[in-house]
C-alpha cells in the first residue's frame, strides 16, 4: 500500500479543482477512502504530474514526527492524586458553604420567631412594624 494523500492535495498538485480530479478519478476506477488516494493512482491518470516522492515522503514523516498537539484540542491529563487534592479543596468549599447556609437558616428562624413575639406586642406601633416587615420578607421570597 502506497502513500495516501488527501483529494484537495492532489488536486492543488495537479493544478486542478477537487471536482475535476474526482470526475478523473471516478472515470478512471479509483476509489478513494476517507477523501484520500494512493499517490500512485494519482501519478497514473496525470502522467505530466512530477512529484519527487522521497522529498514528499520524507516531509510528510518529518512533519508527523515533530507535530505536537495543540493544547486547547487536548488539555494536559491530571494525575489521580491532583484530581482527589482538587476534590478534596471543593469539597471543604462546599461544607462552609454548607455551614453559612445553615447558620442563616437559624438566624433567619430566629427572626421570625421574634416578629412573631413582636406581632403579638402590645405597642401598637411594635406590631404594625412586624407585621408589614413580615409582609415584605414574604413578598421577597415569593420572587
Amino acid at each position: 500500500m502506497g502513500e495516501r494523500i488527501s483529494i484537495s492535495k492532489a488536486a492543488k498538485l495537479m493544478g486542478i479543482n477537487r471536482h475535476e480530479l474526482c470526475e478523473r478519478l471516478c472515470s478512471a476506477g479509483i476509489e478513494g477512502f476517507e477523501g484520500k488516494v494512493e499517490l500512485d493512482q494519482v501519478k497514473s491518470i496525470s502522467p505530466k504530474l512530477t512529484i519527487d516522492e522521497t522529498s514528499v515522503s520524507e516531509r510528510l514523516r518529518l512533519i508527523r514526527q515533530t507535530a505536537r498537539r495543540r493544547q486547547g484540542v487536548a488539555p494536559p491529563r491530571k494525575k489521580a492524586l491532583e484530581l482527589q487534592d482538587e476534590l478534596d479543596r471543593m469539597h471543604n468549599k462546599w461544607l462552609l458553604e454548607r455551614k453559612k447556609a445553615q447558620e442563616f437558616s437559624v438566624l433567619l428562624d430566629a427572626m421570625i420567631d421574634e416578629l412573631g413575639h413582636w406581632q403579638a406586642s402590645e405597642d401598637k406601633n411594635k406590631a404594625k412594624f412586624a407585621i408589614e416587615f413580615s409582609h415584605w420578607i414574604c413578598k421577597q421570597f415569593e420572587g
